[in-house]
C-alpha cells in the first residue's frame, strides 16, 4: 500500500480522544474464558493420557510468543502510521475540496 493510500484511509484500532466511546468488554471476556477452558481441557487430556504435564510447556511458550509478537507488530504499525502522518501533512484544495499533499 502506498503512503498516499495509507493516509487516505482512516486509522483502525481503538477510538481515541475525549469523546470516544469505550468498546464493549464482553468479547474479550468471552475469548479469555474460552481460552482458559481450552487450556484446562488440554491439560486434563494430557494428564489422563498418562503423559507428563511438562509436555504442555512448549505449546504454551509458542502461543505466548505469538501473542507477544502480534502485539508488538500492531504497536509498531501504529508508530509507523503516526510518523507518516506527521511527515506528510495534507491540506484541502479550496476549489475542489480534495486533499493535496504538501512536499
Amino acid at each position: 500500500m502506498s503512503v498516499h493510500a495509507a493516509l487516505a484511509r482512516p486509522v483502525s484500532g481503538t477510538p481515541r480522544g475525549r469523546h470516544a466511546k469505550p468498546l464493549p468488554a464482553w468479547p474479550r471476556v468471552v475469548a479469555r474464558t474460552l481460552f482458559l477452558a481450552f487450556g484446562l481441557i488440554s491439560a486434563g487430556v494430557v494428564v489422563v493420557a498418562g503423559r507428563p504435564p511438562v509436555l504442555l510447556v512448549v505449546p504454551a511458550a509458542v502461543l505466548l510468543l505469538l501473542v507477544a509478537s502480534v502485539a508488538k507488530l500492531r504497536t509498531a504499525a501504529r508508530k509507523i502510521d503516526t510518523i507518516f502522518a506527521e511527515e506528510l501533512p495534507r491540506e484541502t484544495n479550496p476549489e475542489t475540496g480534495c486533499g493535496i499533499e504538501i512536499s
